[in-house]
């Protein structure tokens, strides 16, 4: 898949594509892009995403408290598993806030990019002050040659599947019925970092991975899958501050989400059953299934080491890893 930063000299001969910011890529975005890509095949085209980074409302809310779901790159990721041919990712600032809509659809769309067919959600709003919606690309469709689509959204539980449920649910540890709604476990996607090398003084390496903005899950100590270079691999993660270590304050996870302005670090520490190489510098997906504890400060060394065994039994029980 390929990534472009901005429209620059992007040229396409025939192109389907969807539009939005798809922060999360819940069920209800995979349907609209996997309608797209489906239309793209159809139409012998080009499947294509434009997507806005940072996301609207930084721009034109600064004050408001509106945390990422994942990480750009988690983003453009899962993107690229949908079967998408190439993403657009324009850099959303006050200029292009003020963009005429005829403007965006005739010139962008139409003459540079030679849209065939387009894919948006059925609210989706966009343009100077917001005033253009799916109407105004219903309108201009025929005149310029386009398919337009009007996507629907998807629900669950009887309420729409929205990035706005997920920013609630995740932080409340209801991992569930998160899932239910992204069509996969709440999940990071980082690099393996060096750390501090605690976790093998104690008997189990932890693999440290560094995250790019995300709405974090409730501090504790979690059953985990492990994804790297397609392999699937299990264990238990600490995601917290270290308090055995340090004694500080809980973070805010909306907080952390915009780039740690809400407290100290939450660092996420892994150690993988039965898994000797090393990761340092490899990209890792870390899937949260189960959340065992909450995390909290030890008397001893050896009191935590108890308690590390404890939780090991019981993650491996629990995933039926032996």
């Amino acid at each position: 898949m390929k990534v472009m930063y901005g429209l620059g000299p992007v040229k396409f001969k025939k192109i389907a594509v969807a539009i939005g910011i798809f922060d999360g890529v819940h069920r209800g975005h995979q349907m609209l892009i996997k309608s797209m890509v489906k239309e793209a095949k159809h139409l012998k085209a080009k499947a294509v995403v434009i997507t806005f980074f940072p996301h609207p409302a930084h721009v034109l809310c600064p004050d408001l408290s509106l945390p990422y779901l994942m990480s750009l790159q988690y983003r453009l990721a899962l993107l690229q598993e949908l079967g998408v041919d190439a993403v657009l990712v324009i850099r959303f600032n006050k200029r292009f806030a003020r963009i005429d809509p005829h403007y965006f659809i005739k010139k962008i769309l139409v003459q540079r990019l030679h849209v065939q067919s387009i894919f948006v959600g059925e609210d989706f709003r966009f343009g100077r002050n917001r005033s253009a919606d799916v109407t105004l690309f219903e309108q201009l469709a025929q005149g310029y040659g386009y398919r337009m689509h009007a996507v629907k959204a998807l629900k669950q539980g009887g309420k729409v599947i929205s990035s706005s449920r997920l920013r609630r649910l995740i932080p409340q540890g209801q991992l569930s019925e998160a899932q239910k709604l992204l069509g996969r476990p709440v999940s990071i996607l980082g690099h393996v970092v060096h750390g501090s090398a605690r976790g093998e003084l104690l008997g189990y390496p932890t693999a440290n991975v560094h995250y790019e903005s995300a709405l974090l899950p409730p501090q504790g100590v979690y059953a985990v899958r492990v994804v790297w270079k397609n392999k699937t691999l299990y264990g238990m993660a600490n995601l917290g501050i270290r308090p055995s270590f340090k004694s500080r304050k809980p973070a805010s996870p909306a907080g952390l989400a915009k780039g740690g302005s809400g407290g100290p670090k939450v660092h996420l520490e892994v150690h993988v059953f039965d898994f000797n190489v090393n990761l340092y510098g490899q990209e890792v997906l870390v899937e949260f299934l189960q959340r065992i504890r909450d995390e909290k400060a030890f008397p001893s060394k050896e009191d935590l080491i108890c308690q590390i065994r404890q939780d090991e039994k019981t993650i491996r029980r629990l995933l039926k890893v032996e």
